[in-house]
């Protein structure tokens, strides 16, 4: 049995099931219940996660692989490879979930006649390779990577099951393709945002191995302004939305029209995401020591699953009616 949980450990089982959860939700209560014929099928979608989640997990792995020698530092007691994993061993996993990955996304491309969209796919495999071996401890480039992949993973999804049937004006695929794009660009930053965190959180390890990120070349101070400018975009972009939420609201309408995501419920639910937004610009600004950062980027990944969690409730409101 501890094989198994180191085995999960390496692979971060919890940051899958998060990728997992958005992927679903999205599928499940954004594309399927709006669009009358989406590419993928359910056994479709199925295989498309498992690719996706097998690449990631690789990630995860040849990351760690990687990043040996600055676990030893930062995470002494919780690090996996070389402590409760081989190397050895760790690197062949990640040749299998890879390989699994690789050749399920060939499947699943093939299944739609896309098949050249594998390429996206392999594109991942390369790209956190990449990153593990050359622009984790790179100056910002390794932060925008990460934050790219994980909007691109959401988008990826919109390419399969969308784009590859087409997008038309005249239903609503353009406007679901839309809101999908809405939530790549929230989880851009907020990944960006997390990476950032990550950064100050690690700045002891990473300057032991002559690292070149942000937080070393600006220090903490310029690190922490920079992580509260990212911080307010978000502040601004869900303070726009509310104010088409409002007017919406407010407007009396001589035939009654429904908005996605635009009732009472919705408006408080995004005022609370707001708040934790403010909470973490205030959070970042008092932290000094690596736990703190740590808690910042935890609330991170709250804000992270807050944000997910509106698409089932706003389908949910929209469905069955709430003003």
């Amino acid at each position: 049995m501890n094989s198994i949980y180191n085995f999960l450990l390496l692979i971060r089982y919890k940051n899958l099931i998060i990728i997992a959860l958005t992927h679903s939700l999205i599928k499940f209560f954004l594309i399927n219940p709006y669009i009358s014929s989406p590419a993928l099928s359910i056994i479709s979608f199925i295989i498309f996660l498992f690719s996706l989640l097998t690449i990631v997990a690789g990630g995860y792995v040849i990351n760690d692989i990687y990043d040996v020698e600055n676990d030893i530092i930062n995470k002494p007691e919780t690090r996996v490879v070389g402590l409760k994993i081989k190397k050895e061993t760790a690197l062949k996993s990640y040749f299998i979930l890879s390989l699994l990955g690789l050749l399920s996304s060939i499947y699943v491309s093939y299944s739609i006649n896309k098949l050249w969209y594998c390429l996206i796919f392999i594109f991942f495999i390369y790209s956190l390779w990449k990153y593990s071996k050359n622009y984790k401890t790179s100056f910002v480039f390794g932060n925008f990577q990460v934050a790219f992949l994980t909007a691109l993973s959401i988008f990826t999804l919109a390419i399969y099951d969308i784009i590859s049937s087409g997008i038309n004006i005249e239903n609503s695929t353009k406007t679901i393709f839309n809101i999908i794009l809405i939530y790549c660009g929230f989880s851009f930053i907020t990944t960006l945002i997390r990476e950032i965190l990550k950064d100050l959180e690690d700045i002891k390890g990473d300057t032991s191995i002559n690292a070149n990120t942000l937080a070393i070349n600006f220090g903490k101070s310029k690190t922490k302004k920079i992580v509260s400018l990212l911080i307010i975009v978000p502040i601004v972009g869900i303070g726009f939305f509310q104010y088409f939420q409002y007017s919406v609201l407010s407007t009396t309408f001589s035939t009654p029209i429904s908005y996605w995501g635009i009732n009472i419920i919705s408006s408080y639910y995004t005022l609370l995401l707001q708040l934790l937004l403010v909470a973490l610009l205030i959070k970042t600004n008092l932290s000094e020591s690596e736990l703190d950062f740590h808690h910042s980027s935890s609330l991170c990944k709250i804000i992270m699953i807050v944000g997910i969690l509106s698409i089932p409730l706003n389908h949910f409101l929209y469905r069955y009616g709430c003003s």
